[in-house]
């Protein structure tokens, strides 16, 4: 009994899987057509726009009924269609794209011209499918009215397309025989039906089960008996959008459940066979398992392929003309400008969503394209939602027939992940410079050890051979010992600089910044950094933090350094020092009156190896950052509104006290 249940809920399964799958086909391929008749139709209403200006502006010259214009405008002659012909308010044929042959003199009859005499409909007609004995073929009319200037009828621009054309799509892709699309309008006669290379059309199917559903819902799915042959088949449906059709995508029920239904036969035999022995039905069950595996994967492997084919561009296409001031987009630009398409293409504001550096592109590839040359500009757009993304734009001029510009149009495509890719090598490699300039710190800092422990000995032996000589050499003797300290303090930074970069933990007390500006200034004093003395403005209080008092005298001295640097040889007054206190966070600010810091370099000036003399390594501001943001600090730097540039950086404050109690 577990043998036969477990076989019947593997047929059910199956079943249920290949339906599923089945009607997952269906729905991705309807979606597939429903765009695909969309774009058609639209691109025969801009071909009928653009005629329709193109007579509006004298550009198309007309003829007579017993002799109509040719057209030869190559929007007018797409090879999609069968033929565009401009007819007058009379019903006469006054210019065509049909070369050669007899026309009729006269359609005021026809429905795609007595559809437009009542009333402006602003839109595109699609007729009824009707043999013509003109063009030797079955054809649909496509037509739009044409208005004079006061509003009153003109005519229609009217083109013929084969109803093969509207599903097309299908016409070069792999489809089973027994899947028929359907494009159907809402009069219920049928405007193409495609059965693999088979194409028919004006079937009513008004009667049918498809087409009543499709009046009460735009978009669905049914399984049932087909309008036409009868047979169970498994259908989804969509309407167009802007048109008054739908369509239809079906394929039998037997050619779904075929492998299913196969595979329970399977289950079936193996159920009355492991009666007999279980063994082999253990065998038959692992292997069509397997199979059911293998096919479940290779569905769903192309079901991806056909989405991401739908996804392959992410790019959407416009047009503008000059005349009308009229921007058309497509559907998928609305997507990626999250819009609403009832609410129509984004024109006043658009500006708005783009970074300074975007609006300024857009305008001047505007002007480019508007003078008659194709171009294309990145730029960085901020959608609704919050999301930046970055937009490429491609963009080639519209012109008339006597080749003046009347317009662009062109692509947006989303390359956000290609600008995310590159920023992100931008930061790997930032990061290797840094790991190989803390690889060359650490060496530095190693090497230099042994020259100034041999520098402090000879020190040691001189100062002692210099004590001998008497009160005489005092000077001397005094001069060797601050020349002991100075090279001790030497090698304390650079021991702290190496403990820096080696991730070790440095020396850090609760210390004065008072004490560290008055020791940092005596070693630029003494080293004759500056030809003038530094400035100094302190802080009414006395300001403790805590810190490396060793490093944070080498981050003053280094700034101190570059600012007398920065305006040495002008006409200036010395570098100033500003101490202040802002929250709870002590600021220290180096001040210069020198050229200030160039444009090329501002957004580089903390990174290594990077520097604006001519001599310059380039690892004062990136050390002296390593240093700060280690101290849980920021390092700024800025030019000056009147001129030289400003660095500071900030500490937590620790504590403070008036200056009477400082020790």
């Amino acid at each position: 009994m577990l043998v036969w249940t477990t076989a019947a809920r593997q047929i059910a399964f199956e079943r249920e899987q290949a339906v599923r799958l089945a009607i997952a086909h269906n729905d991705d391929r309807a979606l597939m057509l429903q765009q695909y008749v969309s774009r058609t139709l639209d691109t025969a209403n801009m071909a009928a726009l653009h005629v329709a200006a193109l007579t509006a502006s004298g550009s198309l010259r007309l003829g007579r009924a017993d002799r109509p214009q040719r057209i030869e405008d190559r929007i007018a002659l797409n090879p999609a269609f069968l033929g565009l012909s401009v007819v007058d308010s009379s019903g006469d044929v006054v210019a065509t794209t049909l070369a050669g042959r007899e026309l009729s003199s006269n359609v005021r009859a026809h429905p795609a011209f007595a559809s437009h005499v009542a009333r402006d409909t602003d839109g595109l007609f699609v007729s009824r499918p009707a043999y013509s004995r003109l063009l030797g073929d079955w054809t649909i009319w496509l037509s739009r009215r044409l208005n004079h200037a006061d509003g009153s009828f003109a005519g229609v621009i009217a083109i013929n397309m084969s109803p093969a054309q509207l599903t097309a799509i299908f016409g070069e892709t792999a489809v089973k025989p027994s899947e028929v699309a359907w494009v159907v309008g809402l009069d219920g006669i049928m405007r193409s039906r495609r059965t693999g290379d088979r194409v028919s059309a004006g079937e009513d199917v008004s009667r049918g089960t498809i087409f009543r559903l499709q009046r009460s819902e735009q978009q669905g799915r049914h399984i049932g008996p087909g309008t036409l042959d009868g047979q169970n088949r498994l259908i989804s449906h969509r309407r167009v959008p802007g048109y008054p059709l739908f369509v239809s995508h079906s394929i039998l029920e037997d050619e779904v459940l075929r492998d299913a239904r196969q595979r329970a036969r399977y289950f079936i035999a193996g159920a009355l066979l492991v009666t007999l022995a279980a063994i082999v039905v253990a065998l038959l069950m692992r292997h069509a398992l397997k199979m059911r595996e293998r096919r479940a994967m290779a569905l769903a492997v192309a079901k991806a392929r056909l989405e991401e084919a739908q996804r392959v561009g992410g790019m959407g296409d416009w047009s503008y003309t000059f005349e009308d001031r009229k921007v058309i987009w497509s559907p998928q630009l609305y997507e990626m400008y999250e819009r609403d398409p009832a609410l129509g293409p984004l024109t006043e504001g658009f500006a708005d969503l783009l970074a300074d550096e975007g609006a300024e592109a857009m305008d001047a590839s505007v002007r480019l394209v508007g003078a008659g040359d194709p171009t294309a500009w990145e730029m960085e757009v901020r959608l609704p939602s919050g999301r930046t993304v970055w937009h490429l734009v491609s963009a080639v001029p519209t012109r008339d027939a006597g080749g003046a510009v009347v317009g662009f149009h062109g692509t947006t495509q989303d390359v956000t992940a290609r600008r995310k890719l590159e920023a992100l090598q931008d930061q790997v490699a930032h990061l290797a410079r840094i790991g190989e300039m803390n690889a060359l710190t650490a060496t530095l800092a190693h090497e230099l050890n042994q020259p100034l422990a041999a520098a402090r000995n000879y020190l040691s032996g001189a100062q002692r051979t210099a004590a001998k000589l008497g009160p005489d050499a005092q000077a001397i003797v005094e001069a060797m010992q601050e020349a002991r300290r100075q090279v001790a303090r030497v090698g304390e930074i650079i021991q702290r600089m190496r403990n820096l970069v080696t991730k070790n933990n440095s020396s850090r007390t609760v210390v004065s910044i008072d004490a560290i500006l008055d020791e940092a200034l005596a070693i630029v004093s003494l080293t004759r950094t500056c030809t003038s003395p530094i400035e100094v403005v302190k802080a009414d209080q006395e300001l403790l933090v805590e810190a490396d008092a060793v490093q944070l005298q080498q981050v003053i001295l280094n700034l101190v350094r570059n600012a007398c640097e920065a305006q040495k040889g002008r006409d200036a007054p010395p570098p100033r020092i500003e101490v202040s206190v802002e929250g709870d966070r002590m600021v220290v600010c180096v001040v210069d009156h020198g050229p200030g810091f160039p444009d090329s370099l501002r957004g580089r000036l903390f990174q290594p190896l990077t520097s604006s003399k001519e001599t310059g390594l380039g690892l004062g501001l990136s050390i002296s950052r390593t240093i700060i943001e280690a101290h849980r600090g920021t390092l700024a730097a800025e030019n000056r509104p009147t001129g030289g540039a400003v660095v500071s950086f900030a500490l937590p404050l620790h504590d403070s006290r008036p200056r009477s109690q400082a020790a």
